[in-house]
Formats: C-alpha cells, sequence, structure tokens
C-alpha cells in the first residue's frame, strides 16, 4: 500500500502546469500605477495677459511684478534707462502696424519707355527737310517746333484755304441777293434754295481745308493770319510740333532729306515715368490679382547701373494672356524716372509687394522669438512690464515678417528681444519662487 501511494505521488510531480498562452490584462493593469500620467502644465502663452496680471504669487504680491516669481508667468522687466542708447541702453520697440511684404521672390526685368508717351515723330505730308529745330537730347514742350519740311502739299492747302475763303464769301452774298429778289417777287423760290446750297457746299469745302493745315500743324491763330494776307503764300514750309512734352532720344533726319509720313525721324518720350516689364508665374498671378483688390501692389526695381539705389514703382497692369512656352503672365511696373537716370533697355530685377491681408501685421524679423517650436514676441503689458504673447508667422521680405495673433498698435519690444527672453526662460533652469 505504501509503494502504491509512493507511486501515485512522483506521477503528479512530474506534470507542471502548463503556462498561459495569452497575458492577463487585468493583472498588468493592477500592477501599473495609477498615477503614470501626468499632465503638463498651462504654457502663459495660452494664458489671456489679464489673467496673467492678476495672478498672486506666493510672496502675496502679483506675480509679474515679483522679481523672483514673474517669469512664470512669462514677463520680462525692463526699464526705461534700457531703451536709452545714451545710458547703454541695448533695447527697442516699436507699434505693430500693417506693412507691404513681397508677394514672391524677384523677377528678372526690362525698363522700357511709358509707350502711352513715346512716338516717333514724322511730317503728315511727304517733303524736304529745310529745317531742324532741336537735338539730341533736348527736352522739349508740347507743340514746340521740331523741324520743318518743304512740301507741294502743304503749299497747296494754304492756296485752298483762300481759294475757300472766296468761295464762301461769294456764296453768302448770292444768297443774300436771292433772298432779296425773292422777298420782292422777283425771282421763284427755287433760286433762293439753290444759292442757299451753295453756300453750304462751299462752308463744307472751307471747314475740310482747315481741317487739313490743322493736321499739317498750323494753329488756329497761324491759319487766322494766312486770312489777313489775303494772298497765297509762295512758302510751303511745314512744321512739324511735338504732339507732347519730352526728350528727343533718338534722331534720324538731316537738312535736304527726303520725309515721308510714317518715317521714324525723331523719337520723343517723356521720361518722367518708365515702364519695367516683368513676368509671374501662372501659379502667382492669382495673388498678385487679389492684392491689386485689395489695394495699391507696389514694387522695388534695382538695376546693374546704379546697384545702390533701389527705384519705387506700382503694378499697373497683369497680362491678360499667359505665354505658351513659360507659362508666365507680363506685369507692368509704372516707375518714377524724373532724374532720367533709367533708360530704356536697362536689365532690372522687380520685387513685387503686395499688401498685407486685412488685420494683418508686419515686424522686424529679431521680434520674433521661439520656444520649444512656438513663436512669440514681447509686448508691453504696463509700465516696465513686458509679456509673452503667440504669434503665427506669415510671409517675410527684407528682415520683416508677417505675423498674427496680436493686435494692430500694440508696442512690440525688437532690437534686444533675445535678451527678455534670456531672462524669462531662467525659470526653467531652476530660477523663481522654487529655489
Amino acid at each position: 500500500m505504501a509503494g502504491l501511494l509512493f507511486a501515485l505521488w512522483l506521477t503528479g510531480c512530474s506534470k507542471s502546469p502548463a503556462p498561459p498562452t495569452e497575458p492577463i490584462p487585468a493583472a498588468r493593469e493592477a500592477a501599473a500605477p495609477a498615477a503614470a500620467v501626468a499632465t503638463a502644465e498651462p504654457s502663459d502663452l495660452d494664458t489671456p495677459v489679464n489673467e496673467l496680471l492678476a495672478a498672486v504669487c506666493e510672496h502675496e504680491i502679483p506675480t509679474y511684478s515679483c522679481d523672483e516669481c514673474r517669469y512664470e508667468v512669462g514677463v520680462a522687466k525692463a526699464g526705461e534707462e534700457m531703451f536709452d542708447p545714451a545710458l547703454g541702453g541695448t533695447l527697442a520697440t516699436m507699434r505693430a502696424g500693417s506693412r507691404p511684404l513681397g508677394g514672391g521672390k524677384d523677377a528678372t526685368a526690362e525698363v522700357r519707355l511709358n509707350e502711352e508717351k513715346a512716338v516717333y515723330v514724322s511730317p503728315l505730308a511727304p517733303g524736304v527737310v529745310r529745317a531742324i529745330r532741336v537735338d539730341l537730347g533736348a527736352r522739349v514742350r508740347a507743340g514746340q517746333v521740331l523741324f520743318e519740311v518743304e512740301s507741294s502739299e502743304y503749299r497747296q492747302a494754304k492756296a485752298d484755304l483762300l481759294r475757300a475763303d472766296a468761295a464762301m464769301t461769294l456764296a453768302e452774298a448770292t444768297v443774300a441777293r436771292e433772298r432779296e429778289l425773292f422777298e420782292k417777287r422777283v425771282c421763284p423760290r427755287k433760286d433762293v434754295i439753290e444759292a442757299e446750297a451753295a453756300l453750304g457746299q462751299a462752308s463744307a469745302e472751307r471747314t475740310a481745308v482747315v481741317g487739313r493745315l490743322l493736321a499739317f500743324g498750323l494753329g488756329r491763330q497761324e491759319i487766322d493770319a494766312l486770312r489777313a494776307e489775303g494772298s497765297p503764300s509762295q512758302s510751303g514750309l511745314m512744321p512739324v510740333r511735338a504732339p507732347f512734352a519730352g526728350t528727343v532720344l533718338e534722331r534720324s533726319l538731316s537738312l535736304g532729306a527726303q520725309a515721308q509720313p510714317g518715317d521714324k525721324l525723331l523719337l520723343l518720350a517723356d521720361t518722367t515715368k518708365v515702364w519695367v516689364m516683368t513676368t509671374v508665374y501662372e501659379r502667382e498671378v492669382a495673388a498678385v490679382l487679389q492684392a491689386q483688390q485689395r489695394g495699391v501692389v507696389s514694387a522695388t526695381v534695382t538695376v546693374s547701373a546704379y546697384p545702390e539705389l533701389t527705384f519705387k514703382g506700382l503694378v499697373e497692369q497683369v497680362g491678360g494672356t499667359l505665354a505658351e512656352a513659360t507659362r508666365t503672365a507680363l506685369v507692368r511696373v509704372v516707375v518714377d524716372n524724373p532724374d532720367n537716370l533709367l533708360r530704356a533697355g536697362m536689365f532690372a530685377r522687380v520685387q513685387l509687394l503686395t499688401p498685407v491681408g486685412a488685420g494683418g501685421l508686419a515686424l522686424p524679423e529679431e521680434a520674433v522669438l521661439e520656444d520649444e517650436g512656438r513663436s512669440f514676441v514681447f509686448v508691453r503689458a504696463q509700465g516696465p512690464f513686458f509679456v509673452r504673447r503667440p504669434v503665427t508667422v506669415g510671409r517675410t521680405l527684407d528682415g520683416w515678417v508677417e505675423v498674427g495673433g496680436i493686435a494692430a498698435g500694440a508696442e512690440v519690444v525688437t532690437r534686444g528681444a533675445f535678451l527678455l527672453k534670456s531672462d524669462v526662460l531662467r525659470s526653467k533652469m531652476g530660477a523663481g519662487c522654487a529655489d
């Protein structure tokens, strides 16, 4: 019997319990401490300013005014002496406001004449150049005589004027006589009608002759002077006048040369404004058009001839078609050129400046700082105290950045803002009431 019991005991010991095939979640959860997940403290960047200023520290004074605790609410202190260069101050502030910012990278361009005020001057009738009154580079006023051409057509037009005047005088006298005879019942009504028709025809012919002379460059006073002479002048010198004030840029005529209508004899242009033609890609067209709807789109222009100068211009027109090869649209920038520094044919670089969108503001790049991936600026809260405020960052150009998240007119630290950042972030290294 004892042997049987021993055998059964050996059999039970040889069988070990099978391991569990799956973990037991309940057991693991029971082993994990309930306080394993901790919540992060809220950042001062997410707290309204009024709450930050209302906070009271363990010293029972407003936290922002406590030299040991103000870092906890993201406040830095900077007295007026820190903004005075005479006292060694290195800080500066500015009011946040709108500023034009670039709508894209700068592009190549070409300076051209203002085509609305540039024309090749030629006579309106063929003739021989007999006098040249201006030279290359001359500045002329509107209506000034540029050169004179001996023209048989012009001479004939002057003679036709006197002939038309004589015909007009005769027709008027005939109408007066026929009306008088009709009233006396000496002639029929038909004679009066025929005389009045002849008068109308003479008047139309004289008007046509006067129009030809005006087109040839004569003024009303000169035409009246021709009539006062009473006899046709033998001279056929036709003046060619400037249609507007400008500068003679090209000259291709000489005395005795034949001149025809349409010949490019003198290039006259008003160079006080020039066109700078650039291009924008198809994907940029909508942005420029939308900017024009919001307001004036300005531009800056530079040329290699004057590397130290920047010329200001305005976008006047965006082309209505795209170039098939480059998928770009022409953009016309009008630039003031009072000193005549910009010359047609110069290559240039253009930066389009589109206005910041409604409510958008711009600040110097040095005013915008970062902490743990978030952008912020220092805004004056009150007195010498400046508080961190979060901002969103947009486009940048020439040291300026578009920002959102602060109110227009807010006083923001620009130069030296990084010093305030270093001051505030001391709390992350153990400064403050915790010491």
